[in-house]
């Protein structure tokens, strides 16, 4: 968790308002943090709020308490203005770091304070929020040293040098790589890169080789600085416009003014735009029925308290017919859910004056009806002759799509760890047929069914995402054929009460005996397993399958 070193005299100036040390204790639960330490008048701060690198500055804290104490409320505008640099993006970046915003701030008053909170920011974000340096590179220039247009770009180890922040002479990058501290630290984040990627500007002056060093010519920041050029860099924008906006809102909170910078990229899906300027600071919205705070707090707020208590937590808010709208700034990427401003409301209402309830001990436990009908369903199964799969929820798009020979949509992992973890499964189908690809080699036949949740997105839901339970059943065996599978489902219905219509309809991944199935309402498919996928999952026997929403 970040812990973050501050002068309290300089922390109490941003915020407008002088504390005692309880004071300072008390309020510092409003950003999740403790007082770690304290030196004369530098304080180190515990910061256990990991999903929010706003927070990790002294600006940061100052920002989010100054609104919790009633000093300010609502989004904090950040006032821009259209700048004249231009960032053009070389398409040799695609496969190595494709991504780069940028961001000017003039006229920084750069002393002691200024300069631990920035480099303290830079390494921060750049460590725990950008996974060491692997998602987010930060970079932060002496702007009056470089020559715009800025370029970003990759060179050939014999293509280019340059000195390294506090170095003496010029290395290649791999020099870098091998020799200097930074480069041996971050060194497997380039090592097998075809290009290294360069930060440039128009007289060939290096500012940086994101995301592992800046060069001595333009990144140091002195008090005599005046004029700031920030570029962050990494794989997913989303990921890459917070961290910049973050850096920004600290120089701005100290003074600076903030100018826009111009991107222009190539062509390419990992792109946002041809052209983006940035920081973008949008903001995004939020609606949620207004007695789900009193629903999961058990407190008794009234709607025009609650809209305060919203405020304070930098919510600009709506309410209409019983419902409320908030809209948060863009880089709160920790709001998934409504449940998640519920929290925030929570915290300016303050945990400490909620009253405990006394705990009631004599409690009978009893099952979920939901979980009840699934083990008459696995019962039933069983009684087939049918031996019960358990798989992963996580899978990859080559089990659930391709093999599969369909192009959908699934709910995808945002920085998946592999390409076998991806997705959330969609269909229970492939994840029975990769089972069985991995026992060819077992006896037939074989026969199996899973019973389990399966996630789709729906723009209908309260969070984008519709979870439900599906069976499925997969027959394998050399005399296997579509009479075999159905007699299973109907009596699988027969058994559980449950209305059958069958229905002939074609299925990419199911050959000619294939149909559409609704079980009480609810639609699947049953069928021969066609020879493509098959081969697809390296399996030898004719399949059967059924698989249906429960």
């Amino acid at each position: 968790m970040p812990t973050i070193e501050a002068s309290k005299k300089d922390l109490e100036k941003l915020i407008g308002k002088k504390f005692t040390i309880p004071q300072l204790e008390s309020a510092l639960m409003f950003v999740k943090g403790e007082l770690d330490g304290q030196d004369g008048d530098t304080i180190k701060i515990d910061v256990k709020e990991t999903n929010r690198p706003d927070l990790w500055s002294a600006e940061g804290i100052a920002r989010e308490m100054k609104a919790r104490i009633g000093k300010d409320k609502g989004i904090k505008k950040y006032k821009t203005t259209k700048g004249n640099i231009k960032v053009y993006v070389d398409k040799n970046l695609a496969k190595v770091r494709p991504l780069i915003a940028c961001a000017v701030v003039k006229n920084v008053k750069v002393d002691n304070d200024f300069i631990i909170q920035m480099v303290q920011l830079q390494e921060k974000v750049g460590e725990t929020f950008g996974r060491k340096r692997k998602e987010v590179g930060i970079g932060l220039y002496d702007l009056n040293v470089m020559k715009p247009p800025v370029y970003y770009k990759g060179y050939k180890d014999k293509d280019i040098e340059f000195v390294p922040l506090e170095w003496k002479v010029s290395m290649r990058p791999s020099e870098i790589l091998s020799q200097h501290e930074k480069g041996k630290a971050y060194k497997h984040l380039l090592e097998n890169a075809p290009v290294f990627p360069i930060v440039i500007d128009s007289e060939n002056t290096v500012a940086s080789m994101p995301p592992i060093i800046n060069s001595n010519a333009t990144g140091k920041v002195t008090e005599l600085t005046k004029n700031l050029f920030i570029e962050v860099t990494g794989f997913n924008w989303g990921t890459v416009s917070t961290a910049l906006e973050v850096m920004c809102m600290a120089l701005a909170d100290r003074g600076g003014k903030i100018e826009t910078t111009e991107i222009h990229f190539p062509e390419g899906t990992q792109y946002p735009k041809r052209k983006v300027a940035t920081p973008e600071f949008k903001t995004q919205k939020l609606t949620f029925k207004t007695d789900l705070f009193n629903q999961v707090t058990g407190l008794d707020v009234k709607a025009t308290e609650l809209k305060t208590l919203l405020e304070k937590a930098r919510y600009k808010v709506t309410m209409a017919k019983g419902k409320t709208t908030v809209e948060y700034s863009n880089y709160r990427q920790d709001i998934m859910h409504a449940v998640d401003v519920v929290e925030d409301g929570l915290v300016s209402y303050g945990y400490d004056k909620i009253t405990p309830l006394p705990v009631e001990m004599c409690v009978i436990g009893e099952s979920l009806s939901e979980l009840d009908s699934l083990e008459s369903v696995r019962d039933v199964c069983i009684g087939l002759g049918l031996q019960e799969i358990i798989s992963f929820n996580l899978t990859s798009k080559q089990i659930q799509e391709k093999n599969l020979l369909i192009k959908e949509k699934f709910v995808e992992l945002a920085n998946p760890m592999s390409s076998s973890h991806e997705i959330m499964r969609k269909r229970l189908l492939p994840q029975a047929l990769a089972f069985l690809t991995k026992n060819k080699g077992q006896l037939f036949p074989q026969k199996i069914f899973e019973v389990g949740a399966c996630l789709d997105l729906d723009p209908n839901a309260d969070i984008g995402v519709n979870q439900s339970n599906h069976v499925c059943v997969v027959s394998t065996h050399s005399n296997v054929e579509f009479t075999e599978i159905k007699s299973m489902l109907v009596t699988l219905c027969d058994n559980l009460g449950l209305d059958l219509k069958v229905k002939k309809k074609a299925f990419p991944f199911l050959g000619e005996n294939s149909a559409e199935i609704t079980v009480n309402g609810k639609k699947g498919f049953i069928g021969e397993l066609s020879k493509e996928v098959e081969q697809k999952f390296g399996l030898k026997k004719p399949t059967c399958v059924f698989e249906f929403e429960l």
